[in-house]
């Protein structure tokens, strides 16, 4: 595996620690700040961009596979018509998302409800915002590039710097100036976008390797080629959207704006726990897309099933100690309110991280294969059931019930992907478990028995307490994979990778 691929997932791991640890600075003063209502708002606008981001008809998540496998096979007129072709097409449908966020901002009760005439400056969020999409669609064609190229600890150092500015600037802005939070958030949005901009439009620039953006370069083949092969990630993409921005449209609307963030809050650890695995697993997109350039098989599989197996011991670990630790977190970080809402919430949602976490490598791999249709099929099939499971589930039992419906789609999808992948990468089902899933097994009821025994013996009361759990934890987890998981030749690799850095 290449040095650039370890310090590409190094990169991407940092900035995801550094997401973290700023949505736990910053989540209670978004919250304090704005109020449940106003937060719920935000998180509705959120959901409205994640629904926009299908305007790209997947030619975004197909792209940095375009441009590995052109980068793989070393082919630079591929690779510059990929480039100007997508960038026509983008900011074509970045002024679309202008036009639709511009209609909103004079019609937002359209997606508000009507609640709408209560909320000051409601109108110019969404103009504000609206500008912010229409950088964000173009801008994708020079960070898929950089990722295809396998750049991402470039991308990853900006977006940290800029993380860490944005943070720094909301939070005195909105102490600063209590009662308008919506619009300080709107206007930082935009301009930190803009920064990114310009930084990685510079970074294409000024890399000889990588060919200029032409508009001589655009051609119709490689429109049709980006469109065909982008259907596929579009099928993906609107699963995705429907299952992870429906809910707090269909909590705003049956139970309230104010009860979104009972939903948002617990499916936040959710999302930072399957984040980890996915910022150490990013770049293996392009080291499987430009596997496939050079026709490797042999490399293709041993590296997919070696990489998977290093995943699950990450992201098979967290639903355990989310199940276990979760609950005393929220209460820590939010105070009890969210703690006790959010309960089910979190237990819910940790059943479908199980299932993710079986199938983390997977889509990826049909991606890099170009055999992903069938499957992204799939998801939208069962993401579109979960939103009239969702609606009744939130009349039955609340925000519990909308994570029922959002966890059904997630298990029975997931299961049906591994699937799908052992038949394109042609080894058994038990083949993929028993080299994967089945090496992390004791480890996995080690950890458990730990962490019950922690809080039997030990219950949380404050911070100090939670770290106690989670350090110990951890310690006794990674010492069986270590003894248990690990073959002796890792071991050793590992080893020296170590003594190589200390003494470097």
């Amino acid at each position: 595996m290449s040095r650039k691929l370890l310090f590409n997932s190094l990169s991407g791991t940092t900035l995801y620690a550094a997401n973290v640890i700023v949505a736990f600075v910053m989540s209670p003063v978004y919250i304090n700040a704005l109020g449940n209502r106003d937060y719920g708002i935000w998180e509705l606008v959120m959901s409205v961009i994640g629904y926009m981001g299908l305007l790209d008809l997947g030619i975004g998540p197909a792209l940095m596979r375009f441009v590995s496998v052109a980068d793989g096979k070393q082919d630079r007129g591929d690779l510059q018509q990929t480039m100007s072709t997508a960038f026509v097409f983008f900011i074509a449908v970045g002024a679309v998302a202008v036009l639709l966020f511009f209609i909103l901002g004079y019609t937002p009760g359209l997606i508000v409800g009507e609640e709408t005439k209560d909320i000051a400056n409601l109108g110019t969020v969404f103009v504000l915002l609206g500008v912010n999409a229409g950088m964000l669609f173009p801008l994708q064609v020079f960070s898929a590039t950089l990722m295809g190229v396998q750049r991402h600890y470039f991308i990853n150092s900006v977006r940290l710097v800029v993380l860490i500015i944005n943070a720094s600037l909301n939070y005195y802005l909105l102490l600063r100036f209590p009662g308008h939070g919506l619009i300080i958030l709107a206007m930082l949005t935009p301009f930190f976008t803009a920064i990114q901009f310009v930084l990685l439009v510079g970074a294409v620039y000024f890399d000889k390797k990588i060919p200029q953006i032409s508009l001589s370069a655009v051609t119709r083949i490689k429109a049709k080629e980006l469109v065909s092969f982008g259907a596929k990630s579009a099928t993906m993409l609107i699963a995705s959207r429907l299952q992870n921005q429906s809910a707090p449209l269909i909590i705003g609307h049956v139970l309230g704006l104010g009860h979104i963030v009972y939903f948002v809050m617990p499916n936040r650890l959710i999302v930072y726990a399957k984040g980890v695995s996915d910022a150490i697993g990013f770049p293996l997109a392009s080291y499987f897309g430009a596997a496939v350039g050079r026709e490797d098989q042999g490399e293709l599989l041993g590296s997919w099933l070696s990489t998977t197996m290093a995943l699950q011991i990450v992201s098979l670990a967290m639903p355990i100690g989310i199940f276990f630790c979760g609950e005393s977190f929220l209460g820590l970080w939010l105070g009890q309110e969210y703690a006790v809402a959010g309960r089910m919430v979190l237990y819910v949602l940790a059943t479908g991280l199980v299932a993710d976490s079986l199938a983390t490598n997977a889509f990826r791999m049909l991606t890099a294969r170009g055999r992903h249709g069938s499957c992204a099929l799939v998801w939208l099939c069962f993401s579109a059931i979960s939103i009239p499971v969702g609606i009744v589930g939130a009349h039955l039992w609340g925000a519990a019930g909308v994570a029922v419906g959002i966890t059904l789609t997630t298990v029975l999808a997931n299961l049906i992907t591994v699937r799908m992948v052992c038949i394109v990468m042609n080894i058994p089902l038990r083949t993929y478990f028993q080299k994967t899933t089945g090496r992390v097994l004791f480890p996995l009821v080690l950890l458990t028995i730990t962490l019950w025994l922690l809080r039997c013996m030990y219950p949380v009361q404050g911070y100090p307490d939670l770290l106690l759990h989670i350090v110990v934890g951890g310690l006794i987890y990674l010492s069986s994979v270590w003894c248990f998981t690990l073959g002796a030749d890792v071991r050793e690799r590992l080893r020296r990778g170590l003594l190589a850095v200390s003494s470097g």
